[in-house]
């Protein structure tokens, strides 16, 4: 069977529909992540938050709480629930630390650290290891 030339340019046609990842009608980007938690320092008594935007999240720690606390970031347009908790020692398997910014010590003890759980854009809870000073468990105690 011989082809004629209308069933040739009919599938010449159909191939230039075919999408091949050109310029034009090509495959669109996908959006760009929106803001995300960039990082988390913690004091004794205070919890910032710097968000990928450059927002700054602050809380503080409630008055007459000797430890730990948790809350809601709020006046930064970002509503994040946290949890923070201070801790030293314990066992260093009951966790996986990729970077513990001198959470763990050299014999891979952890080491005095505030762990903050916190919820990030996305829904993900996220966890922060951060180290402290001996005193701040001194401090606490009284």
């Amino acid at each position: 069977m011989r082809a004629t030339p209308t069933l040739a340019i009919l599938a010449v046609s159909i191939a230039g529909c075919v999408d091949v990842g050109g310029q034009a009608g090509g495959p669109v980007a996908s959006p760009s992540a929106g803001p995300r938690i960039a990082d988390v320092q913690v004091r004794p008594n205070r919890l910032t938050v710097r968000m990928s935007d450059g927002a700054r999240c602050v809380a503080e720690r409630p008055e007459g709480v000797q430890s730990g606390w948790s809350g809601t970031t709020a006046d930064c347009g970002y509503a994040l629930p946290f949890t923070v908790t201070f801790a030293r020692g314990g066992d260093a398997g009951r966790f996986s630390v990729e970077e513990g910014f001198g959470s763990v010590t050299e014999t891979g003890v952890p080491g005095p650290r505030a762990e903050v759980f916190i919820t990030d854009v996305d829904g993900v809870r996220r966890l922060f290891m951060r180290p402290l000073p001996e005193r701040v468990f001194a401090d606490a105690a009284s």
